[in-house]
Order: structure tokens, then C-alpha cells, then sequence
């Protein structure tokens, strides 16, 4: 299954807010979150106390807050994506209100960077018949949260997945560029994007109908091909 991973990195949305240029209530929100991202991942979740909860909702409710959580969250994949079982479901907590938030708020930026880790982040359990540990993930957890249900958030977030990964295209020389080749990495691009995000939709228990309506409107924009709309169809209907 194509999950995740090829969404993109996350960048365009919140590349307008530094560290070295955001006012004083922005700074404090990314301080926050800093702190208690790193103590969320580290020996020290436990520590995490009742105060810093109610702190950390209250900054959910801004969307500096959201953003600087997602980030933090979004840079601790490349130390580890498996974590201790006590982390992932303090992980589960806190996703849950950050996404909420999201949700209210149209917030669609943090909430792909989130819909992302959700699929990158695990624990492994012991099974008690001793076989191979299965992994955990988030998605599995998250489903209920009422942003999956929104065709907004799909389109916005799918919209701005196409857009990273053109941009990561080296602009070609006047002697490489060829409307036939650009056309096919235009195509590629969008045809592995739909399968990714579509397989994202159905692993959240998304209807069939929901995903085809979104595979319908995307599809139709962008012209895809009718044998690569019908891989994609057949993929929602597994």
C-alpha cells in the first residue's frame, strides 16, 4: 500500500514563519512547543504534568501554536520513528487536540504535517503467542477525528503535496526542456500523489464514496489518463 511517506516534506505551508522573524506571543508558542515536544519523545514524558497539558490546549487554540507543534513533531522522525509504547499513546492524546483544533479552525496546514506522522511514528508490541512484535501506528488510533471527514482538508492538502514535489524538479537547461517529457512528470507526479493520498483516506476508514468523490475532482483537473483513473478506482475498492 502507498502510504505517507511521498505526501512531502511540509515546508510550503509554514516556510513563511521563522524563528528569527515572529513576534513575542509567536515566539512563546514555539518555545512551548519545543520544550514539550522534546520532553513528549524523551526519558522524561512522564514528567509532563497537568499544568502542561491545559498550557498546551491553550496554545492549540492559536495557529502559531499549531504550527510550531507540527514542526517540532514533523523534525523528531529522523531520530526515531519507533518509540516506547508510553510515548506513542501520549502521542495519541496530544495529536488528538492539536487535529481538533485543526478542525475548528481549517488549520489545514499542521494537520497534514500530522495526517504525515501519523503514519510514520509506532510501538512495537510483544504478541503473547511469541511471534514477530506488530507495529502500532497512529492512524490506527486517530480515525475518529472529525478532519478526515472533510473534503476541504483533502483537496487543500493534496493540492500542496503536487505543488512540493514539483518544486523539487530541477528547472531544466534550455537543451533538456521537452513539453512531452514535462507533461509525463506532471503526470507521474499527480498519479503518485492520488495513489498515496487516496490509500491514506481508505487506512483512516474513510467510505469508498468519500475517496472516489475526491479521486473524481482531482482526476478531472489535472486530465488524468482513464487507465491510471481506473488503477486508482480499483485501488479504493480493495
Amino acid at each position: 500500500m502507498l502510504r505517507s511517506g511521498s505526501v512531502g516534506s511540509d515546508r510550503s505551508w509554514t516556510s513563511g514563519m521563522s524563528g528569527e522573524h515572529i513576534d513575542d506571543r509567536s515566539r512563546e508558542c514555539m518555545e512551548f512547543m519545543r520544550d514539550f515536544v522534546e520532553r513528549m519523545f524523551g526519558s522524561s514524558s512522564s514528567a509532563i504534568t497537568p499544568l502542561d497539558k491545559a498550557q498546551f490546549g491553550h496554545f492549540c487554540q492559536q495557529s502559531a501554536g499549531r504550527l510550531w507543534f507540527a514542526r517540532f513533531v514533523n523534525a523528531q522522525r529522523v531520530n526515531n520513528q519507533r518509540v516506547l509504547e508510553q510515548t506513542f499513546y501520549g502521542l495519541v492524546q496530544y495529536f488528538a487536540v492539536a487535529l481538533f483544533e485543526c478542525y475548528e479552525e481549517e488549520d489545514f496546514g499542521p494537520a497534514k504535517t500530522l495526517m504525515n506522522m501519523c503514519f510514520t511514528f509506532y510501538f512495537e508490541a510483544v504478541q503473547p503467542t511469541g511471534g514477530a512484535p506488530h507495529k502500532h501506528f497512529l492512524y490506527s488510533y486517530l480515525k475518529e477525528q472529525p478532519i478526515w471527514q472533510s473534503l476541504r482538508f483533502w483537496n487543500a492538502a493534496f493540492f500542496d503535496a503536487v505543488q512540493q514535489e514539483r518544486a523539487r524538479k530541477p528547472t531544466p537547461t534550455r537543451d533538456q526542456a521537452n513539453g512531452q517529457d514535462e507533461r509525463e512528470f506532471q503526470e507521474n507526479v499527480t498519479f503518485g500523489q492520488l495513489g498515496t493520498f487516496t490509500c491514506n483516506m481508505r487506512a483512516f476508514g474513510l467510505s469508498q464514496e468519500l475517496c472516489m468523490e475526491f479521486l473524481r475532482k482531482q482526476s478531472t483537473i489535472v486530465n488524468l489518463k482513464d487507465e491510471q483513473v481506473q488503477m486508482l478506482r480499483k485501488n479504493i475498492m480493495r
